[in-house]
């Protein structure tokens, strides 16, 4: 194929993650078949502490298509204050939520500061299709661009999640973008979560590396938890980004639901039809991810993933039939991904909200 059919093909992948996305956090029900496998032991994770900074990431879905951003920052005091999360009203926002000018991206800093350890979270919203800055940050995988905060010549990430880092670096609440607060922040025995859905999680690992690389493990003890997030960038970056956090003495940790479509990009696109991701898949589905998996390779481009995963099992859902068999694979897909799906697997309470369509 050439380059002017097979861009096209890439947009139309990602026009099924837009099928599924509509309904990624709102996909609930009560009549599940658990096949849930208890996670590996990993130096630092916690399925306990996974669940509430999977609550912080989910948070971030609040009131995200309104665009009053005071509105959207009101939903949020409000949902952290919900004493029946996992989180138990104990997080206070500290910082934002900022939003970028077109409204696509949002990041907040929440703080507890009820225990000895004064703990923050930096909390990044996943994919919201109404905003094409997040169509920029999600497809835009056919060309690597070098990571310009360390690392070595050959570490690269997507264009697209370069982006992403960019427009959430310059982001403001009252004039301070996220590193001119970390700069004011002062005290001991300071520790920072850096956590994400989605592409929620793929900017969290693009934060995590330069929050590393720009020095603030000298002020915070860093964990990150990334929930359902794809790969950014390739085994050189991945191999920086490993040897950063552990000089760090930094745990991360890849939180995946096993039958979850989105962690398979962009790394394992060619696992999804073998080992039928989220259950099996149709014809056409399969041809588009077959054609995207070889013009990558056609390029040469290679994504690898952070980390060893954390596999937390699958819950089966119970709804997703009587349609036309591509429309029940998305079904499974939306429902596999979903965020309130994330949160039952870590045995956390679901958050109440809907995202506002």
């Amino acid at each position: 194929m050439n380059l002017k059919i097979l861009k096209p093909v890439i947009l139309i992948l990602f026009s099924s993650f837009l099928i599924f996305s509509i309904h990624s956090c709102t996909e609930d029900s009560n009549n599940l078949i658990n096949t849930n496998n208890p996670p590996p032991e990993l130096g630092g994770y916690e399925t306990g502490e996974a669940g509430i900074i999977m609550t912080l990431a989910s948070l971030c879905y609040t009131a995200e298509n309104n665009p009053n951003h005071a509105e959207i920052k009101d939903s949020l005091l409000l949902q952290l204050a919900d004493t029946a999360y996992s989180t138990k009203g104990k997080w206070k926002l500290a910082w934002g939520p900022g939003i970028s000018p077109s409204g696509g991206n949002m990041m907040y800093v929440a703080v507890d500061s009820t225990s000895d350890t004064i703990n923050y979270a930096i909390a990044i919203r996943g994919t919201d299709w109404t905003f094409p800055s997040n169509y920029v940050e999600d497809m835009v995988v056919w060309r690597l661009d070098k990571y310009p905060y360390g690392g070595g010549v050959n570490d690269s990430v997507a264009a697209g999640s370069l982006d992403g880092l960019d427009t959430l670096l310059s982001v403001t609440d009252n004039g301070k973008t996220l590193a001119m607060f970390l700069n004011e922040i002062n005290g001991s025995k300071l520790k920072m979560f850096i956590t994400g859905h989605s592409l929620g999680g793929a900017m969290a690992t693009m934060v995590s590396a330069w929050f590393v690389d720009n020095g603030y493990t000298s002020k915070f003890a860093l964990e990150t938890y990334t929930f359902a997030a794809p790969t950014v960038g390739n085994q050189s970056f991945a191999d920086h980004y490993n040897s950063i956090m552990l000089a760090a003495n930094a745990p991360s940790h890849r939180v995946y639901n096993s039958k979850d479509f989105v962690p398979f990009g962009w790394a394992g696109l060619d696992k999804i039809i073998p080992e039928q991701i989220p259950t099996f898949v149709p014809f056409k589905i399969g041809v588009v991810i077959i054609a995207v998996d070889l013009y990558l390779d056609s390029l040469g481009i290679k994504y690898a993933h952070v980390n060893n995963g954390v596999d937390i099992g699958t819950l089966t859902p119970a709804s997703c039939s009587g349609g036309s068999e591509v429309d029940n694979y998305f079904c499974w897909i939306g429902f596999e991904h979903a965020h309130n799906n994330y949160l039952r697997l870590l045995d956390a309470d679901t958050v109440s909200f809907r995202r506002n369509r």
